[in-house]
């Protein structure tokens, strides 16, 4: 006998019951539908991402967060999804924020099934990829640097300058207090970089740092701002180009500037070009930033991961386990401080690994990015398997390579 909507759709709001706590504070939007494609369930930052409110999004087709464009491509996933049980893999599409503005999100799905393996709903990660979306539409090969921040970030003076002609100073000065330090140069006189820096008040660079604007001066002779500025009158500088570098607060951490001896107002295309490397260098500046917060945090997030209220783990590429959280041990049939000899992998469903090391090995040619959760069957202690719900991520080093694997398991209630 066919089980009715109804009934499944109880089945799947028993599974998310537990859940939801735990769906709320993991950073990735979420969203459940059912198997007419209605939303039932989205945590919360889903609801930061879309800018909705709960009451606007339950219940409604999960087609209507999408540009019409899109909407066809969701509807024919989503069909083959309650059909087969398989996603068709990463999906790129556009949701409209409230208010319509559209959105590139990437868009990962998996099916909810119960004990009897039948398909309940659907489980939905999504990853904002507008603002990739954005530097892919610049001319990248302006900005193929790799390598850690501090390398990205004196090689940059450098690759500026050889899209401007002669041999121009190129310089990126970061604000300190009311200083104005020369961090990383190219072409500069070396006895006024072993000055360091130089009072932020008078300098040419404190203007677009004030404004938050572009600056170009044809001729620094003829600008009351920096006829007297010891680059005049010492070195002959006579062009000035500076764009400031802006972190994704507002703050302004300094600017990015070329200097040149040959008079000539700067074109459209200079303009753009110094605004990418300046984009540039403060995402090295925020990758730079973060990495030291990461340091300085590490030992009180393994703190964290050993007394989480949820299956939390760590561990080496190879699959040795760094860290399991106590609330994960007690879920395994493990003891709090008994040691799990096995690795990550070996307590993986036979059936279950090799889909799993191919999904990780597909991230790790994604030049460190990229997430998935999918349906996973761990052994416990007991010898049993239990269903979970895995979200994996790996963490990369400042060279992009994968140091480890991190993540969050939920197991599945099963049926009665």
């Amino acid at each position: 006998m066919e089980v009715g909507a109804d009934t499944r759709l109880e089945e799947l709001r028993s599974m998310l019951e537990p859940l939801m706590p735990a769906f709320d504070i993991m950073p990735d939007p979420i969203r459940v539908a059912d198997l007419e494609g209605r939303v039932i369930y989205v945590n919360k930052p889903f609801l930061h991402l879309t800018g909705h409110s709960p009451t606007e999004i339950m219940h409604r087709s999960i087609t209507d967060a999408y540009v019409d464009e899109d909407q066809y491509r969701v509807h024919t996933a989503f069909a083959s999804l309650v059909k087969t049980g398989q996603w068709i893999g990463t999906l790129e599409v556009r949701m409209r924020r409230k208010g319509g503005e559209p959105m590139m999100v990437s868009l990962n799905c998996v099916a909810l099934k119960n004990s009897k393996q039948e398909v309940i709903g659907a489980f939905a990660v999504f990853r904002d990829v507008s603002r990739l979306e954005r530097i892919l539409a610049e001319p990248i090969e302006l900005l193929n640097l790799t390598g850690s921040p501090v390398e990205v970030l004196r090689q940059l003076p450098a690759r500026v300058a050889t899209y401007f002609p002669g041999r121009p100073w190129v310089m990126i000065n970061l604000v300190e207090g009311d200083y104005l330090r020369f961090a990383y140069a190219v072409n500069v006189p070396s006895e006024l970089m072993a000055q360091g820096g130089e009072p932020l008040k008078g300098s040419i660079c404190s203007i677009p740092i004030i404004t938050g604007k572009f600056l170009g001066i044809g001729d620094m002779t003829e600008d009351d701002r920096t006829r007297q500025d010891l680059c005049v009158t010492q070195y002959g500088c006579r062009g000035y180009l500076g764009y400031p570098i802006i972190h994704t607060s507002g703050k302004i951490l300094g600017t990015i500037c070329i200097l040149r001896t040959n008079r000539g107002g700067f074109g459209e295309y200079d303009q753009r070009g110094i605004q990418m490397f300046a984009k540039r260098t403060a995402m090295e500046s925020e990758r730079m930033e973060l990495e030291t917060k990461l340091q300085e945090s590490e030992k009180e997030l393994w703190d964290t991961v050993e007394y989480a209220p949820v299956l939390l783990w760590r561990v080496q590429p190879d699959g040795r386990i760094l860290m399991i959280s106590k609330k994960g041990r007690e879920d395994l049939g493990y003891g709090e401080h008994e040691q799990i000899r096995e690795s990550w992998f070996d307590l993986v469903h036979p059936e279950d690994l090799p889909e799993l090391k191919y999904k990780i090995g597909t991230l790790s040619n994604k030049n460190g990015h990229g997430v998935f959760t999918t349906p996973i069957r761990f052994r416990k202690r007991s010898g049993n398997y239990g269903n979970f719900f895995t979200t994996v991520r790996p963490v990369y080093d400042g060279l992009g390579r994968m140091k480890l694997l991190e993540g969050v398991a939920f197991e599945i209630p099963q049926d009665s």
